[in-house]
């Protein structure tokens, strides 16, 4: 179980994944890893997420009211819940309250506490990321190819916000620096991170790539993990 073992996953943890640019194929890559363990899994979010295909869980609740029993019949496998979903299609959240009455029924709870639109870069707002209190583990995905982009509103989800937070113009070229501050700012990726802490750099593919991610990873105190959810290859980075 590659990413189990990489992230150190124990039974009880509750991941609180956050940042842009993979979060989602994470949650469930993971997901299903823990369900040929033979293990059982909630999957939710605390903000909003695209309704997975029916092949990525085995069960699925969309009412709170319902969410404990349904726990308790569930076995092992996965059950994805939220409170309901939106007209665009995205399960909508369930609170801090809901996840905790169900907690103790799961081997493992996955949430999904962290929005970009599908862009590769972001800023936060206050209220972002929706990290819970019992978080055993947030884990910060980074989406590498940020790096060369051009800096604007259709490439960074809450520009304005991101530009305050790194010190970028408009249509400036987005560099590692930039990157950095996004993680290491006093409002950035990590500013509500709970538990440990742990960084995933994704889409680390070619040479350009790693030498862009060591660049952005030199210094960060954090546990750090690199590699691509596409070709399914993942490393610790020890800095030398």
């Amino acid at each position: 179980m590659v990413l189990v073992n990489m992230f150190g996953l124990r039974e009880g943890d509750v991941l609180s994944i956050i940042g842009a640019g993979g979060k989602t194929t994470f949650l469930f890559r993971l997901a299903d890893e823990l369900r040929e363990m033979g293990k059982k899994v909630l999957v939710t979010t605390t903000t909003r997420v695209y309704m997975p295909p029916k092949d990525c869980y085995d069960e699925i609740c969309l009412d709170i009211k319902e969410l404990v029993d349904k726990s308790r019949k569930l076995k092992q496998g996965v059950m994805v819940a939220g409170s309901g979903v939106s007209s665009e299609n995205k399960l909508l959240s369930l609170d801090q309250e809901s996840i905790n009455k169900v907690r103790t029924l799961y081997d493992y709870i996955l949430i999904e506490a962290d929005g970009s639109r599908r862009k590769p870069l972001k800023g936060w707002r206050e209220n972002e990321p929706v990290v819970i209190d019992e978080t055993t583990k947030t884990i910060a995905v980074v989406d590498i190819r940020g790096v060369g982009l051009t800096a604007n509103p259709y490439t960074i989800h809450n520009f304005e916000l991101f530009k305050d937070l790194t010190g970028i113009e408009d249509g400036e070229v987005v560099t590692t620096s930039h990157v950095k501050k996004m993680i290491t700012g006093e409002k950035g990726l990590l500013h509500k991170g709970k538990g440990q802490e742990i960084l995933y750099f994704n889409k680390v593919e070619d040479e350009i790539d790693i030498e862009n991610f060591k660049d952005v990873a030199r210094k960060i105190d954090k546990k750090i993990i690199y590699g691509s959810l596409k070709y399914q290859f993942y490393h610790e980075f020890i800095e030398s």
